[in-house]
This record gives structure tokens, C-alpha cells and sequence, in this order.
């Protein structure tokens, strides 16, 4: 088809990027202005960076006065309605106004980011993702990426275990507030809240600035990607806990050394702002195969004395072992009364003992899913056993 030479927009496709916008501003309520201030807060720029560093002081009045006529061009773009699009499209497509009014519509408004709360919000919250999420995952092949539903679990839902986690919120609030710090090694039992005092730190302290990234062992040979990216908050408020959940390594992985590395900081550019914190139940940290059990006595030593060199290198090593009857009846105690369950004392630890006794063990995680199998069949009036 030959296009007329009156027209230089071709229908189609402007048609298709016109329908692309309005789905994303569908998230924005279908306001450009929403959509323009939601990208300009979430932005990481020399400005950002400056505001979330120091308020913004040490920038050059050169980078502030960009960063208003920034602002107010997307003002004034955010100012257009699909009716000024609509209009332009008959004018430059030369398509019939039935046409161009079965497009969606969107709206416009006044919302421009008033540039010293940019600035505030800068410095108070950080820039980027992290700003709007606190926990995050790293892989290989997708880089970083935010955790949007992530375990709400509080410092206030842990039960007992009170000396382990004090050792801990004093070295993460050290970490915060710029003072020494330990890399952290929570040893112990399965089940025993190793994991959940890490998540419950994050949501304790994440207006602080704490944020998470969790790496699997495997992954660990590509950190460096994540070392420059955390790199690039050092002089933000934010600080970011390096998550290794149950670690355990084989002899002869290669991401055994990357390790050791890192937290003796002879690994090239690690940032300040970054801490490891990683969880284990294995004693020795390097499994022993059959054929180094099998191996000369000097071979296992070895294996040995490089699992506890890892261990020591952590600063902080804090040991969470089950709980005795005594204990995890009052753990079980204790969750139901944050829940509010009313049932009589006795059936509850009865009913609690029997369930622990029939799968492995007694935990602070078994007590909790007692507790919430408890609560689902008082819920729909049945018997809890």
C-alpha cells in the first residue's frame, strides 16, 4: 500500500506504541503524570545518587539545575491527555476520528515532583529498586532482582533462643550505624529459626536502611556482579546483608575459595556497605565424601582444618540447638497466646507433645505448624486431634 506523502505517521504503528503506553500506565491509575513522577523517584542518576549520598549537598549546582528542568519537562508532559494524542494521530496519519476513538484513553494531571522532597526521599529511602523493595535474589542469569512477597515474619514472632538473637541485632545495628561489624554464621538444628531471624531482621530494620540480597552457593562464583552493583549504594544509607542459606560445600568446589574471599576482604571490590550472613547444620561446613572417610588420616584433617577456617572467618558464630520438652511446650504456649487461640492448657500441650512426637522432633518450626493446625481446625469447629 503506498502511504500518502501528506501524512508521516504511519497508523499502525503509532497505534501499537499508543496501546503499549496505556498498558503501562494501567498501573498508574491511567495517569501519565503518575506514571512520569513513578520513574522519575525510582531513577538512579548522578542526582539520586548525590541526594541519597548527602542530601545532595556535595552535587554542583550544574547537576541540581538539570534536575529541575528535568522536572518540570516531564511536568509538562505529564500534562497530555489521549485526547492530545488522539488529535495529533488524525493530523499526521490522516486516519478517520472513528479510527483513532476505538484507542484507550488516558488521562493527564498537574503532579510534578516538587525536587527537595525528591531529594528527601532520596536520602531517607535510597534510590532505584532499592528504595521500593528491601529483599532481593541474585542469580547468574537474572541478575538482581526484587523479592515482592517476602516473609513478613517479626523479631516479636520468634520465641526463646533470646541470647542467640541478641548477639546478632547488635552486630547488624553496628553494621547500620557504621561501627564494627562481624560477617555471621548461624549454626544449628533444622528448624530451629536460623533463617527466620535473618527475615525477621530485614523487616525489622529496613526503614534503617538494611536490605537483603539472597545468593544460592552456586551462584556465589558470579558475585562480583552484585559486589559492583552494592558498591554503588556505599555512600547511601543503605546496607545490604549478603543471605547464604544453608550452606554446606563439596570437596573441591570452586566456590568454597570465593567464599573464604569474600569475608577475609581479599576479594576484589567488596564494599563496605555489605555484609554475609549465612545459615548451616553441618558442623564441618565441607561434606566428606565415602572415599575421603576411606582417605589417610592427614587427608581428613585437612578437610577439617579448611571447613573450620571457613567458620572462623565468619567473626560472629551464633548456635541454635532444639529446644528440650520444657522449651518447645513453651514456645507452643507462646504462639498461641500471639494468636489469641482459646483452648484449655492441657489439650494444647498434650496435642502439641503427640504432634512433635510423630515427626522429627522438637522445633520452633514444628511448634509453629502445631499451632497452625491447631488454629485451622478450631477455626471450622473440629476437634484438634
Amino acid at each position: 500500500m503506498v502511504r500518502d506523502r501528506r501524512y508521516d505517521v504511519d497508523l499502525y504503528a503509532a497505534a501499537h506504541v499508543y496501546s503499549d503506553l496505556c498498558r503501562e500506565l494501567m498501573e498508574y491509575g491511567g495517569n501519565l503524570a503518575a506514571y512520569l513522577l513513578h520513574a522519575a523517584k525510582y531513577d538512579i542518576n548522578p542526582f539520586s545518587l548525590g541526594c541519597a549520598a548527602d542530601g545532595g549537598q556535595s552535587l554542583d549546582a550544574v547537576v541540581w539545575d538539570a534536575a529541575r528542568n528535568d522536572l518540570h519537562s516531564l511536568a509538562k508532559i505529564g500534562m497530555l491527555t489521549s485526547g492530545d494524542i488522539k488529535a495529533e494521530l488524525r493530523a499526521r496519519t490522516g486516519a478517520l476520528s472513528e479510527m483513532v476513538n476505538l484507542l484507550p484513553d488516558f488521562t493527564g494531571s498537574d503532579r510534578g515532583a516538587d525536587i527537595e522532597n525528591l531529594a528527601d526521599f532520596y536520602q531517607k529511602n535510597g534510590i532505584g529498586i532499592y528504595a521500593k523493595y528491601r529483599a532481593f535474589s541474585f542469580s547468574n542469569q537474572e541478575g538482581i532482582q526484587p523479592i515482592r512477597s517476602f516473609d513478613s515474619i517479626r523479631l516479636s514472632d520468634l520465641k526463646r533462643y533470646e541470647i542467640q538473637r541478641q548477639k546478632i541485632i547488635e552486630n547488624t545495628l553496628g553494621f547500620l550505624h557504621n561501627q564494627p561489624y562481624n560477617n555471621v554464621l548461624l549454626y544449628g538444628d533444622r528448624g530451629t529459626g536460623k533463617s527466620s531471624t535473618v527475615k525477621a531482621l530485614l523487616n525489622e530494620y529496613a526503614e534503617q536502611g538494611l536490605r537483603m540480597v539472597e545468593v544460592s552457593k552456586q551462584d556465589l562464583i558470579y558475585i562480583g556482579k552484585l559486589l559492583h552493583e552494592v558498591g554503588q549504594m556505599e555512600k547511601t544509607k543503605l546496607k545490604f546483608i549478603l543471605f547464604i542459606d544453608d550452606l554446606t560445600f563439596n570437596e573441591d568446589d570452586e566456590n568454597f575459595g570465593i567464599l573464604k574471599a569474600l569475608l577475609e576482604g581479599s576479594l576484589t571490590g567488596r564494599p563496605k556497605n555489605l555484609a554475609v550472613y549465612a545459615t548451616t547444620n553441618r558442623r564441618h561446613l565441607i561434606k566428606e565424601t565415602f572415599s575421603s572417610r576411606e582417605g589417610d588420616e592427614v587427608h581428613m584433617a585437612d578437610t577439617i582444618d579448611e571447613s573450620l577456617s571457613l567458620s572462623d572467618r565468619f567473626g560472629l558464630t551464633v548456635t541454635f540447638v532444639k529446644p528440650d520438652k520444657a522449651g518447645f511446650l513453651d514456645i507452643v504456649e507462646k504462639i498461641a497466646a500471639d494468636r489469641g487461640l482459646e483452648i484449655e492448657r492441657e489439650l494444647l500441650l498434650k496435642g502439641a507433645e503427640r504432634f512433635a512426637l510423630s515427626r522429627s522432633g522438637r522445633s520452633p518450626r514444628l511448634a509453629r505448624q502445631y499451632i497452625d493446625h491447631v488454629q485451622a481446625r478450631l477455626a471450622l469447629g473440629l476437634a484438634i486431634d
